[in-house]
């Protein structure tokens, strides 16, 4: 059923791929809960839509998922203007913003309303000090991390105020990481975009920036939560914009520095394997076997862990969960050591910043 679920995804993003085969009735309530687990739902409809009449699900399957579409469509409307009125709200504190991931994202896709939208993740300019000193008393009590804190819903929409894009557990790739964002986020605030249907304008990362931020927040959800397949289709599409060669040195250059190149490699063979990715678009060479273990956590875990049965039993408490996070960090142990060895140091540094930080 996976090779199934993975020819339809081929079939609604890319309009070269053939249409799947042998799909039958009984079939397709699998693959509907398949692309709930992997948050695809309008991604998948838009390929239905260009199946043959022969080939598609039973009438009731149809109108059930074609209300779904419609839905994710008309929320995608919502948070496009609540996300260019927030950035507006912060311009007038005097921060510039940039969008990350999210309605930026969805602009890269063939129809930007088949993308699930999420959060509002927004990164505010000048690091945590001057972020928490202008806009700290619009949230109060909001839980605080290293790298955002939780902002009232806008418009209904959840919203999370980032003061750095991402971190890594591994604390010199962390500190060269965070120095690769500083010294390229002026390019990121004045990358300016339309928003579709006139709901206003917003700053989103270059593709450039993309290639490594959004391989660093991958690499975050893998450790800490889990990862599901919208997030590895944002990463197509990214790639899909193409890069230089010179790009493509500088990219290797930088994943190796970051401690995100075996990451890269695992994650290029997901691109191949699931998207059939041309090899012209791939910046780092594929590690079968790491892919093959991504792929695994990916199709078991679904979008950031939430259908992973496997931690079922340490949901429930903060003790359980940090137990969990334990025994997650040891079965990664032999293929990623180097994140997960230092997760526990990480979790130690953390504790002294939210000291340090008066949170």
């Amino acid at each position: 059923m996976t090779s199934k679920f993975f020819q339809l995804l081929r079939f609604s993003i890319d309009e070269s791929q053939p249409a799947p085969e042998g799909i039958t009735a009984a079939d397709w309530p699998i693959l509907f809960r398949m692309a709930k687990e992997q948050n695809l739902q309008g991604v998948i409809f838009h390929g239905i839509n260009r199946l043959p009449k022969e080939c598609l699900p039973e009438k009731e399957m149809t109108m059930r998922w074609f209300a779904l579409s419609r839905q994710i469509a008309k929320l995608n409307t919502k948070v496009n203007v609540n996300a260019a009125k927030v950035s507006e709200t912060f311009r007038r504190k005097g921060l510039r913003t940039c969008l990350l991931k999210g309605q930026g994202n969805a602009l890269l896709y063939p129809d930007p309303h088949m993308r699930t939208p999420g959060d509002i993740d927004i990164w505010a300019e000048g690091g945590y000090k001057k972020v928490m000193k202008t806009v700290g008393y619009m949230a109060p009590g909001c839980k605080r991390c290293y790298h955002h804190t939780d902002f009232p819903d806008y418009g209904g929409t959840t919203v999370e105020l980032h003061y750095r894009p991402q971190f890594m557990n591994n604390l010199i790739s962390n500190a060269r990481l965070q120095d690769y964002f500083s010294k390229n986020a002026g390019e990121q605030f004045a990358n300016i975009v339309q928003l579709p249907d006139g709901a206003g304008s917003i700053a989103v990362p270059t593709a450039a920036f993309n290639r490594i931020y959004q391989m660093a927040h991958i690499s975050n959800h893998f450790f800490h939560e889990g990862i599901g397949l919208k997030q590895l289709l944002d990463y197509y599409y990214v790639l899909r914009q193409g890069f230089t060669a010179t790009e493509q040195e500088a990219d290797t250059r930088t994943l190796q520095r970051c401690g995100l190149y075996k990451m890269a490699t695992a994650v290029m063979y997901v691109m191949q394997k699931v998207f059939c990715l041309d090899d012209k678009y791939l910046i780092v060479k594929a590690d079968e076997r790491l892919g093959r273990f991504l792929l695994n956590e990916i199709m078991l875990s679904g979008n950031f862990g939430f259908y992973d049965k496997r931690i079922d039993k340490y949901r429930g408490s903060q003790l359980k969960k940090n137990i969990q996070r334990l025994v997650r960090d040891a079965r990664f142990m032999l293929i990623f050591p180097a994140e997960s060895l230092w997760e526990p140091v990480f979790r130690l540094y953390h504790f002294f910043w939210r000291m340090a930080a008066r949170y």
